[in-house]
């Protein structure tokens, strides 16, 4: 047996390798595999070098072959494209109008994302001018209530306003019922004790078939006077006031406005909740539960139920 690289011949002692395509054998030494190699199965994958030259042979020529069907691919493409042309002329001209189109295509495309992004830019200052119109909403919504409470307090001072008024204008007024004229008013305020010669007497239009007068005296103090020699006398009827005719009741109460006589007609209610008690005077409206109890003046109807309330907790 000869060694392939040396052509010597090969004994049976000494490291020795074979060719893993031809078979043939050679001296280790005689290759470039260490001996510590030799039980490494990839490293002794070893090949002589007739059988690596024809591999590399047979490599050479795959490559020249291949190379030699790309020309003729080439070819092949080019006579086709040619075969086109000389067919159908205008199919390059139709490549270049698809060309163009394209181009416009890309130029559109590149405009409507200009105007994409201007109106994202133009949508981002509405919704900045939105926030700010929203915040000056809400800073509007409370000067609204602000205001509308300065006009709530305004009304209420208005018509404290207005119920002072009315009433400085009813100062010398009273409310007389159950005559039938001045003559009859002017003979029962004698009878009273009043002798006003400035009296001023207006009767008041309602469906009763006797109607109330008001009276205006020509001072305060005669009112006053008039009012409390009422009270001394108790009830009053023609009677005892020698009014002669049929006997009926006579009335005298202060001229109120129509929120006093609202708040008083209410206030009377709290007779039914143990209050003795309940009385107008100038203007005011007052109760008392007893004799000796303190007095209450009521000032709204509110404070009214309050009162009631608190006489069905106890």
């Amino acid at each position: 047996m000869h060694c392939v690289v040396c052509d010597k011949t090969i004994g049976r002692s000494g490291y020795k390798i074979q060719c893993r395509k031809c078979d043939g054998w050679a001296h280790l030494n005689c290759t470039n595999i260490a001996k510590d190699d030799i039980h490494d199965k990839k490293k002794i994958d070893w090949h002589c070098k007739q059988c690596r030259d024809s591999s590399t042979s047979a490599l050479e020529e795959e490559l020249e072959e291949e190379a030699s069907l790309r020309e003729k691919l080439d070819r092949c493409i080019k006579r086709r494209q040619s075969q086109i042309y000389e067919h159908s002329p205008s199919t390059q001209d139709m490549f270049k109008k698809l060309l163009k189109k394209i181009e416009g295509l890309e130029e559109a495309m590149s405009f409507n994302n200009e105007m994409v992004e201007g109106m994202r830019s133009s949508l981002d200052e509405l919704r900045k001018e939105n926030k700010s119109i929203k915040t000056k909403y809400e800073k509007l919504k409370i000067e609204v209530q602000e205001l509308r409470q300065e006009v709530t307090v305004l009304k209420e001072k208005n018509a404290a306003t207005d119920i002072e008024a009315d009433l400085n204008s009813r100062k010398r007024n009273i409310i007389i019922s159950g005559v039938i004229d001045k003559n009859e008013i002017v003979k029962g305020l004698e009878n009273l004790g009043i002798n006003d010669a400035g009296i001023k007497v207006k009767q008041i239009p309602t469906n009763k078939p006797i109607k109330p007068f008001v009276v205006t005296f020509s001072s305060e103090e005669t009112k006053r006077n008039a009012l409390q020699n009422r009270k001394s006398r108790g009830n009053l009827n023609s009677a005892n006031m020698n009014l002669g005719g049929t006997e009926r009741n006579i009335y005298l109460s202060e001229d109120l406005p129509k929120t006093i006589q609202e708040l008083l007609r209410k206030a009377k209610e709290l007779r039914e909740s143990g209050y003795k008690y309940v009385w107008s005077k100038e203007g005011k409206v007052f109760c008392r539960k007893a004799d000796f109890a303190k007095v209450l003046r009521i000032k709204n109807i509110q404070q009214v139920e309050e009162l009631q309330q608190q006489s069905v907790n106890t």
